[in-house]
């Protein structure tokens, strides 16, 4: 009997120790990069379906689209890494050869938008032109990326396409005179914002993003001026927000897993 219960208790011990091993690893993994863990478990995923896919013999037809969601997972991981774009050369590559054009132009597309979360600017520009599938809403990023690439005349047409289709469009007129602003023409920016608030009295946005240039240009008064009626329109505002900065350096990669 007694023997019995010394080897109960060891057996207890032995799955104490597993418990115990098993909840340190847990949290090791928790505190060790990525921080995104859903992501990771995702991604894992993705990479057991594929590998029995391969296993059955039907991998062939899905290879790109399994590269593809690999590298979106990749790079919302890890957005400082380079890893996520070997992903898309790779589903690029594999795509079939019986694939159409359409399908070839959204995975340019779709690089392009890990380019541009990735900050690679030029890539980004590149892939979005090669896609030929740029759309309304695309059209603020590609301006954007033609005045890094020092194309202010592109860059410029883009934000006419905006304005063409929404003559009121905040996205437009932020557009427009960003690129004034980096052209060394703020003083043609201020004028931008006089006819978006012109079109729109109520857009407190437009009031502080006017505010920001005349700052710049050392007009303090007309700084607090602007400031003061934004918020009136909106108290919580952040002066200092930024559409330019926020489609530059987006904090979250919107692409939808397929």
């Amino acid at each position: 009997m007694i023997t019995n219960m010394k080897k109960q208790n060891r057996k207890d011990d032995a799955v104490l120790l597993a418990w115990i091993a098993i909840i340190f690893l847990v949290v090791v993994w928790f505190v060790t990069p990525p921080g995104n863990k859903f992501t990771q478990l995702c991604f894992w995923g993705n990479n057991t379906k594929f590998f029995f896919a391969k296993m059955i013999g039907t991998s062939s037809s899905t290879e790109y689209i399994f590269h593809r969601n690999n590298a979106v997972y990749l790079a919302k991981m890890y957005p400082k890494k380079d890893t996520a774009l070997k992903e898309m050369d790779k589903a690029i590559k594999t795509l079939p050869t019986y694939a159409s054009d359409h399908e070839l132009k959204r995975l340019y597309k779709d690089r392009a938008e890990i380019k541009l979360f990735l900050g690679d600017y030029k890539g980004a520009l590149n892939d979005f032109v090669n896609s030929d599938m740029i759309t309304f809403n695309d059209s603020l990023k590609v301006a954007l990326l033609f005045k890094m690439a020092g194309n202010y005349k592109e860059a410029l047409s883009y934000c006419n396409n905006i304005l063409n289709k929404d003559s009121a469009a905040y996205a437009g007129f932020a557009c427009m005179a960003d690129i004034y602003t980096s052209y060394g023409r703020p003083d043609i920016a201020i004028k931008v914002w006089d006819l978006a608030i012109d079109r729109n009295k109520n857009n407190p946005r437009a009031y502080a993003d006017r505010a920001l240039v005349k700052k710049a240009m050392g007009d303090i008064d007309g700084y607090n001026s602007d400031v003061k009626i934004a918020k009136e329109y909106s108290p919580a505002i952040d002066i200092e927000d930024s559409i330019i900065e926020n489609t530059l350096h987006p904090k979250i990669l919107t692409l939808n897993i397929e």
